[in-house]
């Protein structure tokens, strides 16, 4: 295992891939889910293999049981045949702490030669479509258009998918910001669109019927929540608070 000189952010290689000429992304969690859920459906669905971690002090001290043993809240997986890196957290990154995870893994994706980055954020428009995206430069720009995703020509973004995007333009590394358009907490109708971009864009098979049949279950779900939620009205009923299923 290599360990890089101690930072407040560190890349943990477990195991030693040349990912040079790579496309990263990014799935940190944000508004709707639907990028962490379409990262995570990338790695279960194309069998990536885990490569690494990401360790920081400001990782809060929680962590998920996977077949019965602890796994890391920020991991890294790879596929040589797909010729993809994925980087997902189960952990909401804050502002305050979005810097130094930006920087640190600018610096990464420097370092391991990777030749594009697709990072996933979340935009809340009631009446607007699935997916935008906006570009780092005209040429990451140009790959929207192609793939004819709506472009966010003016706007605000923030946190750590916001400064990643910032650093890698200063970097001249080609990057595009995958926006799904949140809906609910885990929007998976958003989250098979981002897969569908993904895969347009890198030009990766994928099969997205899985997702659907999920997206299916979840929205049934919704409906069944909403009906118990109208016939309580004007019932002294304490409704305890239902959390929905993030895909991790």
């Amino acid at each position: 295992m290599k360990h890089e000189t101690k930072k407040l952010v560190e890349f943990v290689e477990t195991k030693n891939i040349s990912l040079k000429g790579f496309t990263l992304i990014e799935g940190f969690p944000d508004l709707g889910l639907a990028g962490t859920i379409g990262a995570r459906y990338f790695v279960e669905k194309l069998k990536f293999e885990e490569i690494g971690f990401v360790d920081s002090k400001f990782i809060l001290p929680i962590t998920r049981i996977s077949n019965g043993v602890p796994v890391h809240p920020i991991r890294i997986y790879a596929s040589k045949k797909n010729k993809m890196v994925i980087v997902i957290s189960e952990q909401i990154i804050d502002n305050k702490n979005g810097y130094y995870m930006a920087r640190e893994l600018t610096e990464w994706i420097i370092k391991k030669g990777i030749k594009r980055v697709i990072t996933t954020s979340g935009v809340k428009m009631p009446e607007g479509k699935h997916v935008y995206a906006f570009a780092s430069d005209e040429k990451a720009k140009k790959i929207i258009k192609e793939n004819k995703i709506e472009l966010i020509n003016e706007g605000v973004t923030s946190g750590v998918t916001a400064l990643l995007m910032l650093y890698l333009k200063n970097n001249n590394i080609e990057s595009i910001c995958i926006l799904g358009n949140a809906r609910n907490n885990a929007d998976y109708d958003s989250a098979i669109e981002v897969v569908k971009v993904i895969s347009s864009i890198t030009k990766t098979k994928i099969d997205i019927q899985p997702l659907v049949e999920q997206s299916k279950k979840m929205q049934a779900m919704l409906k069944s929540q909403l009906k118990e939620l109208i016939e309580s009205k004007g019932k002294e009923t304490k409704i305890e608070s239902v959390s929905t299923p993030m895909y991790v």
